[in-house]
């Protein structure tokens, strides 16, 4: 058996390069932790259960703002639209870029905070969603069509819309300043529906944006890298 061991480092301005990583065949657990760690500038993958020596880990990476990487001396380059992105499947089957269209933040590349195990004032604590930097007042879009199932205060989000797609997922746009759509509305993809703040438990102004899947909060770094 051979060891495969895969270190990529993202030579970026900014705090996070949005990674796209679609592993065959995989949990989704595992896609999510990858996409995490590479989200914050590197990661490693190691396995001990390939048994040929010129196989290939079937392990996908793509990452936005970088042209290409090497792995496993093969190339991979970065794509957009690819037909591998409409393979990742909601519980119901249907294609996860069936709902998502856009981005809640476009322009926005600025993590401040990852989903995930994170420390605020000191403490370990679990990250339900990610947290965009962007100044106040600026606007929020919503990432799919849907039905506002909240519009109003939630405590520790403060100010929040939640937009359910209609397909098992469910959308959450949480301190914002202003809320610009009610309970029970219907709203389009690309639509504005607040504008960001720091309402809430929040330490500057910032998009905390939260998917949940049945029920199963999900990495929204994720699904925002296959947007193009």
């Amino acid at each position: 058996m051979r060891r495969i061991l895969l270190a990529l480092s993202l030579l970026v301005s900014t705090p996070l390069t949005f990674a796209d990583l679609i592993e065959t065949p995989s949990s989704t657990d595992r896609l999510e932790q990858l996409s995490r760690a590479v989200a914050q500038g590197s990661y490693s993958v190691e396995s001990n259960d390939v048994d040929d020596e010129d196989a290939t880990p079937h392990v996908n990476v793509r990452l936005r703002g970088h042209k290409s990487v090497e792995f496993n001396n093969a190339s991979v380059t970065k794509k957009y639209g690819s037909s591998n992105l409409s393979a990742a499947n909601t519980g119901s089957g249907s294609s996860v870029l069936s709902w998502l269209k856009a981005n809640p933040l476009p322009g926005m590349v600025r993590v401040s905070s990852q989903y995930g195990t994170r420390y605020f004032a000191g403490k370990s604590e679990y990250h339900p969603g990610v947290d965009l930097a962007a100044p106040n007042g600026t606007p929020i879009y919503a990432s799919g069509s849907g039905v506002v199932t909240r519009s109003g205060w939630v405590n520790g989000y403060g100010q929040m819309i939640e937009i359910n797609h209609g397909n098992g997922y469910i959308t959450r746009y949480a301190h914002a300043s202003r809320l610009l759509v009610s309970v029970g509305e219907r709203v389009q993809a690309g639509e504005e529906i607040a504008k960001v703040g720091c309402t809430g438990r929040c330490t500057g102004a910032h998009l905390h944006y939260e998917i949940v899947q049945d029920g199963q909060r999900k990495n929204p770094s994720t699904y925002l890298a296959m947007l193009p």
